[in-house]
């Protein structure tokens, strides 16, 4: 698959097939996240394939019905608050987002979860102090095929500044 394919074909999927996903497919795909541009490499990862602890952490019908569930951490300990502040979220959101590429490219499904219940997700996972949920991924076969979103025009989001 080509990037720019992948980039454009890629959808958000709230639907998925009760069909296993394959550790190593897990794995292709939290790897991918590891190569991701960072700031002090403070993203960590849980998968979850739990339903009861889905069901604690989250009532989005999305995370529930996922074979499997990524939760991404920013480990926060010791951060600078410029590290805690920016450069994490930013690093984290990079691994993420090379994650949900690969993830299509193994022909898995995705979704970018930001609604859950963080103390739940910290208490469940038995995640040390520090660590901050920034994401749970949603990962599975998909269930369905939604059409591309609209986009604003590219003039309306994009400004050239010129120098004269």
């Amino acid at each position: 698959m080509e990037l720019q394919e992948a980039i454009r074909n890629r959808r958000s999927i709230r639907r998925y097939r009760n069909t296993p996903v394959e550790d190593d497919k897990i794995r292709r795909v939290i790897e991918a996240g590891l190569w991701a541009p960072y700031a002090n490499e403070r993203w960590r990862f849980a998968v979850v394939r739990n339903e009861m602890t889905k069901r604690a952490i989250s009532s989005q019908r999305h995370i529930l019905q996922a074979p499997v569930d990524i939760v991404v951490f920013a480990d926060l300990k010791g951060a600078s608050k410029g590290d805690a502040e920016l450069y994490a979220i930013q690093e984290t959101a990079a691994a993420i987002q090379n994650m949900l590429l690969t993830a299509h490219e193994e022909g898995l499904s995705t979704c970018w979860n930001g609604s859950f219940d963080d103390k739940a997700i910290c208490e469940l996972l038995k995640a040390p102090e520090g660590y901050k949920p920034v994401a749970v991924i949603s990962i599975g076969y998909p269930g369905e095929k939604p059409d591309p979103p609209e986009r604003r025009p590219f003039d309306q989001v994009v400004h050239f500044e010129t120098i004269e």
